[in-house]
C-alpha cells in the first residue's frame, strides 16, 4: 500500500483568480495564460487504501473540487448515494477551512476531526447544525495526542493524526477591531501530522506566522510537507494596491527575506516540500516568474489543483 495525496485546491482565501481582483496575476489567469494556472482554495485529500479518503480542510470551493476529482466521485453499486469521503480534518476556523462542510449536508456519513477551538466554532454557529448528527460525528483532537482515524462505521482508515500548535491568528470574523497582539493566539491555528502504517509522514500547515525551531524539528525527515505559501513578501498586497494588511498582520510568514520560509527551511531534510495556500498576488503563481524559479531552485514544489503525490 502507498499513501496517496491529491491537491484539491492550492490557493489562499478567495481563490485564483480572485473574483474581484485585477492584479497582474489575476489578469493573466483570466486570459488563459498557460504559465498561470487558476487555483481553488486550499485543501488536500489523503488515502491509505485508495478507496476511502480524508479531506484536510473543507474550502468554500469543495463542490467544484469534488467534481474535478474522479477518486472522490460516488462509486458504482447498489446504493444511489454514497461517496468515498470518510472523514474531514480541520486545521483552523477560518472561512476557507470550514465553509465547505455546508456542502456535505446531504445525508452522507463521515467523521469530523477538529481541535477544540474549531469544534466550538462549529457548535456555536447554528448554520452548521445542517450537518445531521445521525450521520456526522464530531471528534476533538487534543494537541500532542495521536488519534487513529476511523470511518463512519468505526473501521480504521489506516491513518493516524496529531495536531500541534503553530504561530497563528484568530479567524477574521472574530477580530472585531482588536489590536495585533490580541489577534495572535497559540491556540488559533494548528498544524497536522498524518502517518500511515508504514510510517510515511505528511505535514499540512497552510497557515503559519513564523517558522520556529520546534517546527523545524518536527519536520525533520518528513516524507512530505505542505506549508504556508501565502505571500512572497510581507508588504506584497500593499505594493500591489489590493489591500492594506501585511503578511504579519494576517498571520502568514513570507517566503522571501532573512526571516522567510525559504531561508528557514534551507537545510531541512524533507523528502518533498510543497507550498500551498498561495495568495493571488504571489508571483510564484506564475510559472515563468523569477520568484517561481527561485522556489524550484531551493527544492520546493508549488502546489496546483489536481496535483497528485504518492509516498
Amino acid at each position: 500500500m502507498v499513501l496517496q495525496i491529491k491537491v484539491l485546491g492550492a490557493a489562499a482565501g478567495g481563490g485564483f483568480p480572485q473574483w474581484n481582483c485585477r492584479c497582474e496575476n489575476c489578469r493573466r489567469a483570466r486570459l488563459g495564460d498557460p504559465a498561470v494556472k487558476p487555483r481553488t482554495q486550499a485543501s488536500l485529500a489523503v488515502s491509505a487504501d485508495g478507496k476511502r479518503w480524508v479531506l484536510l480542510n473543507a474550502s468554500p470551493d469543495l463542490p467544484a473540487q469534488l467534481r474535478a476529482a474522479p477518486q472522490l466521485h460516488p462509486a458504482d453499486g447498489a446504493a444511489r448515494r454514497g461517496a468515498p469521503i470518510a472523514a474531514v480534518i480541520l486545521s483552523g476556523g477560518d472561512i476557507d477551512c470550514i465553509a465547505g462542510l455546508l456542502s456535505l449536508r446531504e445525508g452522507h456519513a463521515f467523521n469530523i476531526y477538529a481541535p477544540p477551538f474549531v469544534d466550538r466554532i462549529l457548535h456555536e454557529n447554528q448554520v452548521f447544525s445542517v450537518l445531521d448528527k445521525k450521520h456526522v460525528a464530531f471528534h476533538a483532537l487534543r494537541e500532542g495526542h495521536a488519534s487513529e482515524l476511523l470511518d463512519a462505521a468505526g473501521e480504521p482508515l489506516g491513518l493516524g493524526v496529531e495536531t500541534f500548535a503553530v504561530p497563528g491568528k484568530i479567524p477574521l470574523y472574530q477580530e472585531a477591531g482588536r489590536d495585533l497582539p490580541d489577534l495572535l493566539d497559540a491556540q488559533a491555528v494548528v498544524g497536522l501530522r498524518l502517518w500511515d502504517k508504514a510510517g510515511r509522514t505528511l505535514f499540512f500547515v497552510p497557515g503559519c506566522a513564523r517558522v520556529t525551531p520546534e517546527i523545524l524539528r518536527r519536520f525533520e525527515a518528513a516524507d512530505a510537507v505542505f506549508f504556508d505559501g501565502t505571500l512572497w513578501r510581507d508588504d506584497e498586497m500593499i505594493v500591489a494596491g489590493v489591500g492594506t494588511k501585511t503578511g504579519a498582520r494576517m498571520g502568514h510568514v513570507s517566503l522571501s527575506g532573512r526571516d522567510g520560509s525559504l531561508a528557514a527551511f534551507s537545510g531541512a531534510k524533507i523528502r518533498r516540500k510543497i507550498y500551498i495556500h498561495i495568495n493571488n498576488t504571489n508571483p510564484i503563481l506564475c510559472d515563468d516568474s523569477p520568484e517561481a524559479e527561485m522556489v524550484r531552485a531551493n527544492g520546493w514544489d508549488i502546489a496546483w489543483d489536481g496535483m497528485e503525490i504518492t509516498l
